[in-house]
């Protein structure tokens, strides 16, 4: 063999080589953006909570399910609000985002409703998502599941693991209600498992306008280095149901007569605030 056809192969070799460390660094730079973004993962269910006839009993069972998802996914909230905070330090002090971050980023705007953003500067975007991306007191969620479920034992709860009675609208997405009134189109929608319906709740309430006044209070309170309640929260809630403060005081009822606010001083598992 030559040496010019031997110094060509081996020059080929290494720019193979540098272009193989370039991809592989930029698939390492982008493959955690693929990432849930706070969606629990798991496939829980309740047991049949009709056939446990003492009610002290159907309720420890009820809550002792869902305390720990609802536990969970406020620690994915908050080990999200803790990239967003050091993202927030990393501009302060003069830096830019990172390519991964930036994707990062625009993944969260998208998925919390914000994606009319992407003309603003960072600092200005990551404040806004910082509003959503927030954790609600666990009292909170189990009264709402609790209410709106019968304790776990309605058909949609036990049909279709809605527990929070949310709707969705296209033909086939859920259950037909049976009093569903003449020319409505709405369902009561179906999850494959108790954690897509709570993340369902949870990005409703965090993003749906109709509850911004519960995050614009919850943001005020952790300004005021207050941690919000369950039944402090649950008085921005008129929009949840028609029944207006009526289900606002049977909530905070709930919440109290079951004692639900114990729950919210259970430690963060993975992440802190």
């Amino acid at each position: 063999m030559s040496r010019n056809k031997s110094i060509f192969i081996a020059a080929l070799l290494a720019a193979y080589a540098i272009f193989t460390l370039i991809l592989t660094l930029f698939l390492t730079e982008v493959r955690p953006v693929a990432t849930s973004l706070g969606q629990l993962k798991g496939k829980t269910y309740l047991p049949d909570m009709r056939s446990i006839s003492e009610i002290p009993q159907r309720k420890k069972q009820f809550i002792g399910t869902l305390a720990p998802i609802i536990q969970q996914k406020n620690d994915q909230l908050r080990q999200l609000r803790q990239s967003l905070k050091l993202w927030l330090a990393q501009l302060n002090e003069g830096n830019s985002l990172t390519h991964r971050q930036a994707l990062l980023l625009k993944r969260l705007e998208a998925r919390y409703k914000l994606s009319d953003n992407a003309q603003q500067p960072s600092l200005e975007r990551i404040t806004a998502l910082l509003k959503r991306v927030d954790t609600l007191p666990a009292s909170l969620v189990l009264a709402q599941a609790a209410k709106e479920s019968g304790w776990g034992t309605s058909r949609f709860a036990r049909e279709a693991n809605n527990l929070f009675g949310q709707w969705c609208y296209q033909k086939g997405c859920g259950l037909v209600p049976k009093r569903r009134s003449s020319g409505a189109r709405h369902e009561v929608q179906t999850f494959a498992a108790i954690e897509p319906a709570i993340d369902a709740y949870f990005h409703n309430l965090n993003t749906h306008q109709a509850y911004a006044e519960l995050r614009r209070e919850r943001q005020r309170l952790r300004q005021a280095g207050e941690t919000a309640t369950g039944t402090q929260l649950a008085g921005y809630l008129k929009h949840y149901s028609s029944r207006g403060q009526v289900y606002i005081e049977e909530l905070k009822a709930l919440i109290s007569y079951n004692k639900l606010a114990q729950y919210d001083l259970i430690a963060p598992s993975t992440a802190q605030e």
